[in-house]
């Protein structure tokens, strides 16, 4: 599959200018999400303008954050598949919303079809996917150079997305869901506010004032060791211990905390320890 890669802001301007030229152009995001180091981070941008495929690279020295803005900000209209994901990244990573997206998604779900992108190629353009899509889900795409495979999977995304939209938008209207859709493409572009991440622990809605207390320091204290080794912070304590100990604090934290991995115990020990004080001022109104 032949493509573009843009990986300055120049060509990307000029790219930006060439697509803004044209109705619509399809697009898709690869990311990390803590897996394979710390945090979340946009790792590529693909684009089908319905001649051409491009990769923007967004991990490109050359490629700065102006050059971004002005994709993001582009007046051509963004044929996505389930934007919500990509939109949350751009907003956390960036601060910028994306403008002008149309989420296919959204015709999906007025349909009654809440598969994958996947099945509704498949139920709607007859393209059956047999390459095992679902393995690359896990790819580092940090990885420079992108492996022939990972290209394949990422423009595989963006392939079909203007041709989807013109078959969902006929099945829209065949049976008179345009009220539905259009409620739920407004609803599907509309980004919230990200909630703190600690709230997002398994168990947090059942637990006590206290334990959420807790819970929401000493994640800040994980997140910090994390954040020094750049790795992912279930690497520095699991999750589910990390609430264990919200509910019930120990009294020696540098010991309760000695079979964990010994590359981060003793940092760890220290960021949790001070965590737990800051939980009781908290706690107590100092």
């Amino acid at each position: 599959m032949d493509y573009t890669i843009i990986d300055d802001d120049g060509t990307l301007s000029r790219s930006v200018a060439e697509w803004e030229r044209k109705d619509r152009i399809a697009v898709d995001f690869e990311g990390e999400f803590n897996l394979h180091i710390y945090g979340e981070h946009l790792c590529l941008i693909q684009v089908f303008d319905g001649e051409g495929f491009f990769l923007i690279d967004p991990r490109a020295e050359g490629l700065t954050l102006k050059g971004l803005s002005l994709f993001f900000s582009s007046g051509v209209e963004k044929v996505w598949f389930d934007v919500q994901s990509d939109a949350a990244l751009v907003y956390k990573a960036y601060g910028k919303r994306i403008s002008n997206v149309y989420d296919v998604r959204a015709l999906a779900l007025a349909l009654g079809d809440t598969g994958n992108l996947l099945s509704v190629e498949e139920k709607y353009l007859g393209i059956h996917e047999t390459s095992g899509k679902k393995k690359k889900q896990t790819s580092n795409w940090l990885t420079r150079p992108l492996s022939a495979d990972n290209v394949e999977y990422a423009l595989s995304d963006v392939a079909h997305l203007l041709s989807l939209k013109s078959a969902l938008e006929a099945a829209v209207k065949a049976e008179g869901k345009e009220k539905e859709a259009e409620a739920l493409l407004e609803k599907a572009v509309h980004v919230k506010k990200p909630e703190p991440a600690w709230t997002k622990l398994p168990g947090w809605r059942n637990l006590s004032r206290a334990e959420r207390v807790y819970a929401k320091h000493f994640f800040i204290a994980r997140d910090k060791v994390a954040r020094r080794f750049n790795v992912p912070a279930v690497r520095v304590l699991d999750k589910h211990k990390l609430v264990d100990y919200a509910k019930r604090p120990p009294e020696d934290i540098e010991r309760a905390l000695r079979d964990e991995n010994p590359r981060f115990s003793r940092f760890l020990a220290e960021a949790m320890a001070a965590a737990k004080d800051e939980a009781g001022k908290e706690l107590s109104g100092s």
